[in-house]
């Protein structure tokens, strides 16, 4: 009875293994076609490219990833990365999509491909950064893992820095970041388009997010206004050197919201100095707000407390 097992088992092993093994003379082992490339990476190529242009894409992802596997150093592989690629796009995976084209990039730096790949990239970028994230309880997604725009963003930059997105994609990433409340890192990649792509369309737009970041910097509190005053300079070169521009009117509303804030800035110190009774100070600093800010809501208030002042110094 036990010989009778073992001979069916044997029986059954052996049929499964000449259904799916086969004998490689070339390797003199046994290998699977089911897992196996084709003999040449041309054949292996045609073959996931077929299924490609049948939009059968998780057949033809398997069959490019078998060329990578086989082929590596083929003619074929860049073109098959490429491909892959596409592939996940077309299987809306976008993320993952990126993930592969950065492998051209990386391992197949000549790819007649690159434009095509940033490209893609740019709009996974872009479809990334329209995308309302996931909230729980009100708490964004992105406040405990990195935004993916951000990434690739910053890889168009950072591996193909004089292509076509190279500048867009920059100031992207400071809109984004801006956007994340990450101020000081969203005037840094503003201030990279206008240092590095100074020629670009992109740098006029630039300089006034820069003022925009700067002045959303600005904390509010304490007697520390640098940021603010450095804001309110950069709006007013904005306007005066492009006057022109389309976002001139915004620009001029900012700037005349900045320059009130500095205004009550002066005011407040004027007010600290008066608290002190050392009322000369505090005039000096009323004076700033009269002379200095003749449109701001603190005039007026500011006139009325030089006249209170100088009526005890007499």
């Amino acid at each position: 009875m036990i010989k009778v097992v073992v001979f069916i088992l044997l029986s059954l092993f052996s049929f499964n293994a000449y259904s799916f093994w086969i004998w490689s003379p070339q390797t003199k082992k046994f290998k699977n076609p089911k897992y196996s490339a084709l003999v040449t990476p041309y054949l292996q190529y045609r073959e996931a490219q077929k299924y490609f242009d049948d939009k059968q894409y998780k057949v033809s992802l398997q069959k490019f990833k078998k060329l990578i596997v086989n082929y590596p150093d083929a003619v074929e592989a860049a073109e098959s990365q490429f491909f892959i690629g596409k592939c996940y796009q077309e299987l809306k995976q976008p993320y993952q999509a990126y993930l592969e084209y950065l492998k051209v990039l990386v391992s197949y730096p000549n790819s007649q491909r690159i434009k095509e790949i940033v490209k893609s990239q740019y709009e996974i970028g872009e479809y990334f950064l329209s995308r309302e994230p996931k909230r729980w309880l009100g708490v964004s997604m992105y406040d405990f893992v990195e935004h993916p725009a951000i990434e690739i963003f910053k890889t168009i930059v950072d591996k193909v820095p004089y292509s076509e997105y190279a500048a867009v994609a920059q100031y992207k990433l400071g809109v984004l970041l801006m956007g994340l409340v990450r101020f000081d890192a969203s005037r840094e990649a503003f201030q990279k388009v206008i240092d590095d792509y100074p020629d670009s369309e992109w740098a006029l737009p630039s300089r006034y997010q820069l003022a925009i970041a700067t002045a959303k910097a600005y904390p509010g509190g304490g007697y520390d206004s640098s940021a603010l005053e450095e804001a309110t300079r950069r709006l007013d070169e904005f306007i005066k050197k492009h006057p022109h521009a389309n976002v001139v009117a915004a620009a001029t509303d900012k700037l005349s919201e900045l320059r009130n804030k500095e205004a009550k800035k002066k005011f407040d110190i004027a007010q600290f100095y008066e608290k002190q009774k050392k009322y000369n100070s505090a005039i000096i600093y009323y004076k700033v707000v009269v002379d200095d800010y003749p449109d701001s809501d603190y005039v007026s208030l500011a006139e009325e407390k030089i006249k209170e002042l100088q009526s005890y110094e007499e």
